[in-house]
């Protein structure tokens, strides 16, 4: 059954909104794995036979809120090479995190959808159904 990990850090829950949202168009689709968890409680040995990796995180400061930190610099010593990638997250004034996560998946080898998903502060009902078919579309995309 392939397998999509979607792990995200929220500061103010606008971010953990949308991994919910990604996760639930994830889950629509009938015999695929979601493992949903923050950053904070996620292992990188959790991940490393996932599919698909859908990463979140929100802008802080103009950098990536710190919490995404300790998880992403485990991940590095995986062997993601090839694998499903997105990025999404919330942010209030300048929006780095995003980017940010791309270029990390990339640097791993991944197979990165561009241009990620955003939502400047709380996520509108646009974004969390654009949030449902992100997460539908690649759960989808591991099926065929």
């Amino acid at each position: 059954m392939p397998k999509i990990a979607i792990i995200y850090a929220s500061g103010t829950g606008k971010t953990k909104k949308m991994a919910e949202a990604i996760a639930s168009g994830a889950k629509s689709v009938p015999d695929v794995e979601v493992l949903l968890k923050t950053a904070f409680l996620a292992k990188p040995d959790e991940v490393s036979n996932a599919d698909a990796l859908i990463l979140g995180g929100s802008t802080y400061n103009n950098k990536l809120i710190k919490a995404m930190e300790p998880f992403l610099d485990g991940l590095d010593g995986l062997d993601l090479k090839g694998r499903a990638g997105a990025a999404f997250g919330s942010y209030g004034w300048s929006g780095e995190g995003v980017p940010i996560l791309i270029e990390r998946m990339k640097s791993w080898g991944m197979s990165v959808t561009e241009p990620g998903t955003t939502a400047v502060q709380m996520p509108s009902k646009e974004v969390l159904d654009k949030c449902f078919e992100l997460g539908k579309s690649i759960a989808s995309g591991l099926k065929s």
